[in-house]
């Protein structure tokens, strides 16, 4: 079985409340992907990452949901600032996955746009490296096929 991801249905279907159903959508997918079947300890409102990092293979892992309406490129200082916020309170993390529901534009001269640069090289100096999971993530086989109940929830209209 499989599910069709359909933004227009999310957005429709949780019209009150996108980000903060977005983030439990992503948190469900990061249980998931860690292996974290009870769940992630976390505060409310948790300066730059969702959850506490995870220990994962010798890294730590935190993540960042980020629903957004307009250009991801609308959003670098954001993206930063999370990064900043993040490696204050976590000074052992070492790699932010951003799960976001757009994918990025392709620049005119080479495959990267530079404010993804600029951002990846900003986590860097601070010793973090960056994974994003952007709307291709959402279409693959993990989330439609083998996390096919939650695609459908989150997707469907039903």
């Amino acid at each position: 079985m499989i599910a069709e991801v359909n933004w227009d249905n999310f957005e429709a279907k949780f019209a009150a409340n996108k980000q903060e159903t977005f983030e439990w959508l992503c948190y469900l997918l990061f249980c998931k992907e860690q292996n974290r079947s009870t769940g992630i300890s976390r505060f409310k409102n948790h300066a730059g990452i969702e959850t506490d990092p995870v220990n994962s293979s010798g890294a730590v892992i935190g993540w960042q949901a980020k629903f957004y309406t307009t250009r991801l490129s609308d959003h670098e200082q954001e993206f930063r600032n999370s990064i900043d916020a993040a490696k204050t309170r976590h000074p052992a993390l070492t790699k932010i996955v951003f799960y976001c529901n757009q994918d990025f534009g392709q620049d005119a001269k080479k495959t990267d746009p530079p404010y993804k640069t600029r951002i990846e090289t900003h986590a860097a100096s601070r010793g973090v490296e960056i994974e994003w999971k952007t709307a291709s993530f959402f279409q693959s086989p993990f989330v439609c096929e083998q996390n096919v109940s939650l695609a459908q929830y989150f997707f469907s209209l039903q």
